[in-house]
């Protein structure tokens, strides 16, 4: 199936900001890079506030697939937080997280608030659980900062340490609920 004009605008502009840059991102690279004329760039996202903001849209939403996914197969919120964390981090679908959060950082800081509804629900869905909220918050600042540390090069763990990061989180949730 072909890809939509709007999801090959948003991959581009993704791709532009981890290969080269937030600073590079401007309409004409995002529209040449995606194989659309500036028009047709216009037509999906009349601004660049917009083509940022429709890339956390997207990037939100295919998190929320990732952690239901995940869901399925774990039965338990936190868990799956991580899970899709991870899923994200090692590059499994088309939108990267950095990416969109660094643009909205980068551009208009209220756009951050996107997230927002996602971190509710995890507080939401940890006290369900059992945890703690000092054990909830650990898990998600860790994740955040697995995202983060990518995000702005800091010092980033290979994805093998991601992952034992993880899994390390994982049986820190079987523990704290199992009290």
């Amino acid at each position: 199936m072909a890809k939509s004009k709007r999801s090959l605008l948003l991959e581009a502009a993704s791709t532009i900001i981890v290969e080269q840059g937030i600073s590079h991102l401007t309409l004409d690279e995002v529209a040449a890079r995606a194989g659309v004329s500036k028009g047709g760039l216009l037509y999906h996202f009349a601004s660049k506030d917009e083509l940022i903001k429709g890339l956390n849209e997207e990037t939100i939403r295919e998190f929320r697939e990732l952690l239901q996914q995940e869901l399925e197969e774990t039965g338990s919120y936190t868990k799956s937080y991580l899970l899709a964390t991870l899923r994200q981090l090692e590059g499994c679908g088309r939108y990267n997280a950095s990416s969109s959060m660094l643009a909205a950082i980068a551009t208009n800081m209220e756009m951050i608030q996107l997230w927002d509804e996602d971190y509710q629900r995890f507080r939401t869905e940890m006290v369900k659980e059992g945890l703690s909220f000092e054990a909830g918050m650990v898990i998600r600042l860790v994740a955040d900062g697995l995202l983060y540390s990518r995000l702005f090069n800091s010092d980033p763990p290979s994805q093998e340490e991601g992952r034992r990061v993880i899994q390390f989180l994982l049986e820190f949730i079987d523990k704290e609920t199992d009290k």
